[in-house]
C-alpha cells in the first residue's frame, strides 16, 4: 500500500501529466512545424518540387517518409495531429521508460513505470525538468522526440537488444533527418562494428529510395539543393538558434545588432568564430578523454550508455540550427543526473553544475519571466549554457563514478 507520501507524489505525477495533455490538445488545430511534414508529403504525391516548400528543409527521404501523414492529413487535418500527439507522447515516455531501465538495472514495464518510479522523488523531478523541452515540441508538433527515441532505441542494443532493427532505424532517421549521425562517433570509439554497419545500411536505405521514387537524376539533384539550401548554408543567428555556432556570433560579431538590437562583446570575422566553435568542441572533447581513456577499450555496458548521454546532450549545441524543442535530448541525462544525486551522495560540484544547469534550461521560460525576459535569456544563450552545464555535471558524476570503481563493477 502507498505511504501518504506516495500518494502526495501519484497526485503530483497525475497534475504533470494532466497538464501536459491538456496543453498537447490544445494544440490540435495548430499546425507549428508539422505543416512542413505534411507539404513536404503532399509534394511527393503531386511529383512538384519538395524544396518549393519554404518549411522543408530536410533531406530528401523525409518528405518521402511524410507521405503517409500527408495521406491522412487530405483525410482529417484533426485526426492525424491527434495521431501525432499520441506518438510524440509515446517516444516520450518510452526514453523515460528506457533511461530508468539503466539506471535500475533491470526491465520495467510502462504500469511500473507510472505506478511505481515515475512517483519516486528524484524521476518526478527528472520529469518535471523535462517538460519545457516536451512542451516546446508539443508547441510546434515537432519530430525531435521521435528522433531521440530512435537514438535510445539504439542504446538499448549495447544490452543485446534488437540491434539490428534499432540501428537501421537510426540510420533511416540519419538520412532523414541528419544530426542523429553524432552518435556515429560513439560506436567508433566503443567498436560496435557490427551495429555501426546496420546504420550505415540504414543511411543508404534512403538514398535508395529517394532514387526510386526521384529518380537517380532528380535524387541527387535534389539533395545538392538541400545541402546548399541548408547543410552548408549560413544560418540565422537571430535569439531562437540557440546552436553553439549562432550564440558564438551573437557574442562576438556586429552582425548581432542588426539581427537582436544586442551588442556583441568584440566583432569577429566568421572564421575566427568558426575557430572558437571549433575550440570548444575540442576542449570538451578533450575533457572526456583525458578523464576516461583508460575506461574505454573494456568499457562496462553502464559507461557506454552515460558516453551516449553525454553526446545526447551535445547535439542540440553542435547542429548549425537548434531550437529550443531540440534540448528535448537533454532528457536522459536529467533522469541519470536526478537519480545518481539523490542515490550515490555525489559531490557539491555535481551538484552544483546541476542546479545551475537545470535553472538556465528551465526558468528561462516566458510563462516565468515574460517575453522580454525570455528574448534577453535566450540573446545572452542561456540554454547553449546550462547545456554546457549539463555536460560538465554529468563529466562530473561519471568521474566521481570512477573513482568509486563503479564502473569497474558494474557489469
Amino acid at each position: 500500500m502507498l505511504t501518504n507520501k506516495s500518494n502526495k507524489y501519484q497526485y503530483l505525477l497525475y497534475l504533470i501529466l494532466l497538464l501536459l495533455v491538456v496543453f498537447a490538445f490544445a494544440k490540435v488545430g495548430e499546425n507549428g512545424d508539422f505543416i512542413g511534414y505534411t507539404n513536404a508529403g503532399d509534394l511527393v504525391l503531386q511529383k512538384g518540387d519538395i524544396y518549393s516548400d519554404m518549411f522543408n528543409t530536410w533531406p530528401p527521404a523525409f518528405s518521402i517518409l511524410s507521405v503517409p501523414l500527408a495521406i491522412i492529413n487530405s483525410w482529417s487535418f484533426v485526426f492525424v495531429r491527434i495521431l501525432w500527439i499520441c506518438f510524440m507522447f509515446f517516444c516520450y515516455f518510452y526514453v523515460i521508460k528506457n533511461s530508468i531501465e539503466w539506471l535500475e538495472q533491470k526491465p520495467i514495464n510502462y504500469a511500473e513505470l507510472f505506478k511505481v518510479y515515475l512517483i519516486q522523488p528524484y524521476y518526478l523531478l527528472a520529469l518535471f525538468i523535462s517538460c519545457r523541452a516536451f512542451m516546446d515540441n508539443l508547441i510546434y508538433m515537432q519530430i525531435n522526440i521521435v528522433m531521440l527515441a530512435a537514438c535510445i532505441y539504439l542504446i538499448a542494443a549495447i544490452k543485446g537488444e534488437k540491434g539490428v532493427l534499432s540501428a537501421v532505424l537510426l540510420g533511416v532517421s540519419i538520412g532523414a533527418k541528419a544530426y542523429n549521425v553524432l552518435l556515429l562517433p560513439v560506436l567508433f570509439l566503443f567498436r560496435k562494428w557490427r551495429l555501426l554497419l546496420w546504420v550505415v545500411v540504414g543511411i543508404a536505405l534512403t538514398f535508395i529510395l529517394s532514387w526510386l521514387v526521384f529518380g537517380f537524376d532528380l535524387s541527387n539533384a535534389y539533395m545538392h539543393v538541400w545541402y546548399q539550401k541548408v547543410a552548408t548554408a549560413k544560418h540565422t543567428i537571430e535569439h531562437r538558434n540557440q546552436s553553439l555556432i549562432s550564440g558564438l556570433t551573437r557574442m562576438f560579431s556586429n552582425e548581432n545588432i542588426a539581427v537582436n538590437q544586442f551588442n556583441p562583446v568584440l566583432n569577429l570575422e566568421a572564421s575566427a568564430i568558426q575557430k572558437i566553435q571549433i575550440g570548444i568542441i575540442a576542449l570538451f572533447g578533450t575533457l572526456y578523454l583525458s578523464l576516461f581513456y583508460n575506461l574505454i577499450y573494456k568499457a562496462q555496458p553502464l559507461f557506454v550508455y552515460h558516453t551516449f548521454v553525454l553526446v545526447l546532450v551535445f547535439i542540440p549545441v553542435i547542429v548549425p540550427i537548434s531550437w529550443k524543442a531540440n534540448y528535448i535530448y537533454g532528457l536522459p541525462a536529467f533522469f541519470t543526473l536526478c537519480f545518481s544525486i539523490w542515490k550515490h551522495q555525489v559531490n557539491k560540484r555535481t551538484l552544483y553544475l546541476f542546479v545551475a544547469a537545470a535553472l538556465s534550461l528551465c526558468l528561462s521560460n516566458e510563462a516565468l519571466i515574460g517575453r522580454p525576459g525570455m528574448y534577453f535569456l535566450e540573446n545572452i544563450n542561456i540554454l547553449i549554457i546550462g547545456e554546457l552545464l549539463l555536460f560538465l555535471s554529468l563529466i562530473s558524476l561519471m568521474s566521481e563514478l570512477k573513482q568509486k570503481q563503479f564502473y569497474a563493477s558494474n557489469i
